[in-house]
């Protein structure tokens, strides 16, 4: 059965989500996204009703009064999970991750970082022809120089520039700042002679993963901003420091995270500076073959390559 823990996190995550989601992202508040906690033994599902496959009832219990289903646990992952004609967001239990992990995660980390991975079911809802060829760009990141030193570096001065306009208050500056960043950018691609696939790979995966961090941050600053009232009491005033080492990981050692983390960081810079530079640049996020860099490159009067 579900502990009593995780039943709370599991309803702090829906009525965070009911009361700000669509103020982290437009209709993602009022979408009906099942979720999975898992752990060594077993998945745990709440949210949907009778879920077809090997799902079965876990009897004597429920969740905020509803029925919720359970199965064995095989290769569980964090990310979106299908189940049937539906994605469910998946994570591990707090106390499974707790365990498991090199660091103790805190209950209000651990509820943002459900919402990270609730959409990407959202994702894979909304817009499934694209997730799916997001998916598919991870067959090309053995050919991805991910671990040259030089191919790092630049990666470095993109992280610091993108950090830096994010930081300036200035509106020409962070304009120009963005130049920088996508000059920085193009060069390392030349330099590196990425081929279409490769840059592909960055794209696609910046608006993966890159959005999901968006969102999982937004949602941290959205209930703190609340947290001098008694339902936001457990969000610390500005950000987790898990949160606020994302920041400095990107000003300092972008070129230097392993496996797709530095699309996670760069994907949700642009996002943010979007939030500045762009209105309504979410629905257009969400439409096929749009990338974050093109929607960025907009905003300062570039044109992509």
């Amino acid at each position: 059965m579900l502990k009593a823990t995780d039943k709370a996190a599991l309803a702090e995550v829906l009525r965070l989500k009911t009361e700000v989601g669509d103020q982290v992202w437009p209709g993602f508040g009022r979408a009906d996204i099942p979720i999975i906690l898992y752990n060594d033994i077993y998945e745990f599902l709440v949210g949907e009703s009778n879920p077809a496959g090997s799902w079965e009832l876990v009897a004597g219990d429920d969740f905020l009064g509803n029925p919720y289903y359970r199965r064995a646990a095989k290769d569980p992952q964090a990310f979106a999970v299908s189940i049937g004609t539906r994605w469910a967001g998946s994570m591990g239990t707090l106390d499974w991750m707790n365990h498991k992990g090199p660091f103790k995660i805190s209950p209000d980390f651990y509820v943002v970082g459900i919402l990270h991975e609730v959409f990407h079911a959202y994702q894979a809802s909304l817009v499934p022809v694209r997730f799916s060829k997001a998916l598919a760009v991870y067959k090309f990141e053995s050919r991805y120089p991910a671990k040259n030193k030089e191919f790092g570096a630049a990666w470095n001065n993109e992280g610091a520039a993108l950090a830096e306009a994010l930081k300036t208050t200035d509106d020409a500056a962070r304009l120009s700042l963005v130049q920088k960043f996508f000059k920085i950018r193009q060069a390392r691609r030349e330099h590196a002679a990425l081929n279409s696939d490769l840059v592909s790979f960055e794209n696609e995966l910046e608006w993966l993963e890159g959005l999901a961090k968006y969102v999982e941050i937004k949602f941290y600053e959205l209930a703190s901003s609340h947290a001098g009232q008694a339902a936001f009491a457990r969000y610390r005033p500005g950000l987790h420091p898990f949160l606020q080492w994302d920041f400095i990981r990107l000003e300092r050692q972008l070129g230097q995270q392993p496996s797709d983390l530095r699309f996670y960081l760069s994907g949700m810079a642009q996002a943010r500076l979007l939030d500045r530079l762009s209105q309504g640049w979410q629905a257009k996020a969400m439409q096929e073959g749009i990338y974050l860099e093109e929607l960025l490159q907009a905003t300062v009067g570039l044109k992509a390559k």
